[in-house]
């Protein structure tokens, strides 16, 4: 007889604080697998935004793996937070899955986006993902997800489960939004063009944008002129004032047009102008 299983420590747990004009790291920690070195200061609006870029030593993710990161953004704070590079997700024995958990956490003022790289799910890959999200009133939240498929031997061989659950609270204990998908394969048919997938939640509570719906139509308009993308934009829950982002493309590279697209669009919404390039090789 099994009983209740230990809880993971986090593998990784930041904690980010305005001090003066800049944000800062407040706390650190990590072990394996993540990575990280030095921050960066790249944007001019907000200028006192800092991007962090994880790094991972295992070069994948295994059927074995546990994973529990934690971000805490503090009053004031913004930060950018993505992935040196795509996660690969290798195959699981039967019977196991990789499972990966996510807390977010931001406080009234605080702007947190949380861009990683796509996943790619090799064969019999099973992933389990759950990203619970706090964001205070008067806090923004902006995150994404995506994945794709493939095959080395090019037989054709998908994976073999994918599991992923975003619940966000808006600075209490309810949540006003869980969304949920659960997968065994990809679609057939007409949807079988469609070989990567993404998603992204806005979420800024408390944040009165009577415009929020022209918003999101001019954005799905403009997601609509990518080659090989199938994308549209949605309001969230009204004590939300966000909106929600889904893409289909027929691979990787028009989701991720789409989600650079989308990012653009956000960031001039709130200040002004786009972010700057942040490519990492």
């Amino acid at each position: 007889m099994t009983g209740p299983q230990p809880e993971v420590r986090a593998q990784l747990d930041l904690a980010l604080a305005r001090r003066g004009d800049r944000t800062v790291l407040d706390r650190r920690l990590f072990r394996w697998p993540f990575v990280l070195t030095r921050t960066f200061a790249l944007d001019r609006a907000p200028s006192h935004m800092l991007t962090v870029i994880l790094q991972t030593s295992s070069g994948a993710t295994h059927g074995e793996d546990r994973l529990r990161q934690r971000f805490h953004v503090g009053g004031g704070a913004a930060a950018h937070v993505a992935t040196q590079g795509a996660s690969l997700i290798h195959r699981a024995a039967p019977g196991v899955t990789t499972e990966e958990k996510i807390a977010i956490r931001i406080e009234e003022g605080g702007y947190f986006e949380y861009l990683p790289e796509p996943r790619i799910l090799f064969p019999d890959a099973a992933l389990d993902q759950t990203i619970e999200i706090d964001c205070a009133v008067g806090g923004v939240a902006l995150i994404s997800d995506a994945f794709t498929t493939h095959d080395p031997e090019a037989r054709g061989r998908g994976f073999r489960s994918l599991a992923s659950t975003m619940i966000l609270r808006c600075g209490g204990d309810d949540a006003v939004l869980v969304d949920r998908i659960d997968i065994r394969s990809l679609g057939q048919g007409r949807t079988a063009q469609f070989r990567a997938f993404g998603a992204m939640t806005l979420a800024a509570p408390g944040r009165r944008w009577d415009s929020m719906a022209a918003f999101a139509n001019a954005l799905s308009a403009t997601l609509a002129t990518i080659p090989d993308l199938y994308a549209a934009a949605s309001l969230l829950p009204d004590e939300t004032a966000g909106l929600g982002v889904r893409l289909a493309g027929r691979d990787l590279r028009a989701v991720r047009a789409g989600i650079q697209t989308a990012w653009n669009a956000i960031r001039c919404e709130f200040y002004g102008v786009p972010p700057p390039s942040r490519r990492k090789g």
